[in-house]
């Protein structure tokens, strides 16, 4: 499982469609979740299975298709 959370306050929603997009082209089967719980302002944290992969708050950017395509080799 993935999960995204991704702050609402700054509209960062394009953002998680454009990483989900990007992880069904790689994993069609991901099953990837957004926001199960408040977000916090500012953040695009990504976990899979229960592991931190990205933090937008520690890196101050958002994953490229590199970064993304690494979570999964």
């Amino acid at each position: 499982m993935i999960r995204i959370e991704f702050c609402e306050k700054w509209n960062y929603f394009p953002d998680f469609d454009r990483v989900s997009s990007i992880i069904k082209e790689i994993n069609p089967n991901a099953v990837i979740v957004g926001n199960k719980r408040p977000p916090r302002s500012g953040a695009f944290e990504v976990e899979i299975d229960g592991e931190l992969v990205f933090s937008k708050l520690k890196l101050g950017t958002f994953p490229d298709k590199k970064t993304i395509n690494s979570w999964f080799q």
